[in-house]
């Protein structure tokens, strides 16, 4: 498997990550309590993250993506 150096973080990296992190913390707190809402609030926090990845572009170039 050869990684693409050319291939630029993806939009909304960022708040993917704040999210992950957010329904690991949630998904921790509900394993540890055997709450089963806070685990699927975890689920649900997770699925928001993957479908960032779905909304459509706004037309503007990342930073530092200028072509000259």
């Amino acid at each position: 498997m050869r990684l693409d150096r050319e291939r630029r973080a993806g939009r909304f990296l960022e708040w993917k990550v704040r999210l992950f992190i957010v329904a690991a913390v949630v998904a921790l707190a509900g394993i540890a309590t055997e709450n089963r809402w806070w685990t699927g609030a975890a689920t649900v926090i997770l699925m928001g993250g993957l479908l960032l990845q779905f909304l459509p572009s706004d037309g503007e170039d990342p930073e530092g993506a200028e072509d000259d």
